[in-house]
């Protein structure tokens, strides 16, 4: 028992990162105790290197998700004025960027409270600091996102790309954008290989770092990622 206590005590930030792919239980259970401040600064500076790299390979898709976004406000009768389109499409380059900053530590804070809902709800016990480890742990996925796209935009005809669901991994990609309802789009871009990864490793980290039986984990991970479609889901209802 000794043994097993020393050994799940080891383990570096950049291990955990890794080793959570694919054994999220044991990085969970001896990084319960850490905290988070280490993970979200080590994952953000790892995504934004990666959004830096690939910037060039994503940036079809940001464009066509920009064109995507003007037609709909002309269908709308609120076109935006010739003179802005220019400035809008430079600025959403950037703001492109800023999601390999923001994604980390926003996702830490947003995704950690629905996470600290749903781990209540399960009757799991543990800090919202520890919530916002796991919802930080549970990202690694996402950060994978970006390559996978990266990967699909270096080989993709930037003239048949729609929208950034043309890279999606899931449901999104099977429907067209143009015609389908932004918010049944955003509902299913959260239908996919990688948000599903992250469900399963919130439900573990949950059961974990909760100390609660596996099936609680996944009642709290679902009730967290309900919440997160919701909000998601809403807005576009609304707009």
């Amino acid at each position: 028992m000794n043994e097993v206590s020393v050994d799940a005590s080891k383990g570096s930030v950049f291990e955990d990162v890794l080793e959570v792919l694919w054994a999220p239980g044991k990085v969970f259970d001896r990084s319960r105790a850490k905290g988070v401040g280490m993970y979200i600064l080590v994952l953000t500076a790892i995504t934004l290197v990666i959004v830096l790299a690939t910037k060039g390979l994503i940036q079809p898709y940001v464009d066509a998700n920009f064109d995507l976004q003007m037609r709909q406000m002309a269908a709308k009768g609120t076109p935006m004025p010739p003179e802005a389109v220019a400035a809008a499409q430079k600025f959403s380059g950037y703001g492109f960027i800023a999601t390999g900053v923001l994604l980390i530590p926003i996702g830490a804070v947003l995704t950690g409270l629905l996470v600290w809902i749903g781990g209540k709800i399960a009757s799991a016990k543990f800090s919202f600091g520890q919530a916002m480890l796991i919802a930080t742990l549970a990202s690694v996925p996402k950060v994978l996102g970006f390559i996978a796209t990266a990967a699909q935009g270096a080989i993709a005809d930037p003239q048949t790309i729609r929208s950034f669901s043309d890279a999606a991994l899931g449901a999104a990609r099977f429907v067209d954008p143009v015609s389908t309802s932004p918010a049944l789009m955003a509902l299913l871009a959260n239908v996919d290989v990688f948000n599903i990864w992250q469900l399963l490793i919130i439900a573990i980290g949950i059961s974990v770092v909760g100390r609660v039986e596996r099936s609680a984990g996944f009642v709290g991970a679902l009730v967290a990622w309900g919440l997160g479609v919701a909000m998601s889901v809403i807005p576009a209802l609304l707009a």
